[in-house]
């Protein structure tokens, strides 16, 4: 019989977040003031100079909305797709593992990996402080052994479980989620 489930997590934005946001608020309005203060005193460039002062607010509403970022996992048979979702408006797939390539999986706890040395570590997840948090150990085709850190719920742990080797920690399931889902 198939499986499949899918869900979707949202990103959630630290101190450097937000200082990057105010960051970008404040020189987007620097340069909107500096291109308008330049049309005004060059009147023969003004219809351009006011387009990249509005230009200047948009392209700090861009970025701005680009640090919204979610995670969606969508397991199909024991294989997983992690895709990264920016601001609702663009999709990327960031990699695509299969449950039985696990070498190690459990509850993330970054002091257990800090010395570890992986090709690539991926972070899907809410954020890795989160105490819903898992990992993956895996060797991956194409970026090496790598970590992946995510936040599953309940049903996507359902469907990697039968998947997931038993000396990989497969068995290692509940008790990690603070909230039950």
């Amino acid at each position: 019989m198939d499986t499949y489930c899918e869900y979707i997590v949202k990103k959630k934005n630290g101190g450097r977040e937000m200082a990057l946001r105010a960051l970008i608020v404040v020189g987007a309005l620097v340069l909107f003031l500096i291109f308008m203060f330049l049309g005004t005193v060059v009147g023969a460039f003004s219809m351009i100079t006011t387009l990249l002062a509005f230009g200047s607010l948009y392209g700090g509403y861009l970025l701005i909305t680009s640090m919204n970022i979610e995670y969606e996992y969508i397991v199909t048979n024991g294989e997983m797709d992690v895709d990264k979702i920016i601001a609702k408006r663009k999709r990327k797939r960031m990699l695509t593992v299969n449950a039985r390539s696990f070498e190690k999986f459990g509850p993330f706890k970054e002091a257990e990996h800090a010395n570890e040395s992986y090709s690539n570590r991926v972070y899907a997840c809410t954020s890795p402080d989160d105490p819903g948090c898992y990992y993956a150990v895996l060797t991956h085709q194409t970026m090496g052994r790598i970590l992946l850190v995510f936040t599953p719920n309940d049903n996507v742990l359902e469907n990697l479980k039968s998947y997931i080797p038993r000396q990989a920690g497969g068995h290692a399931f509940y008790g990690n989620r603070p909230d039950g889902n």
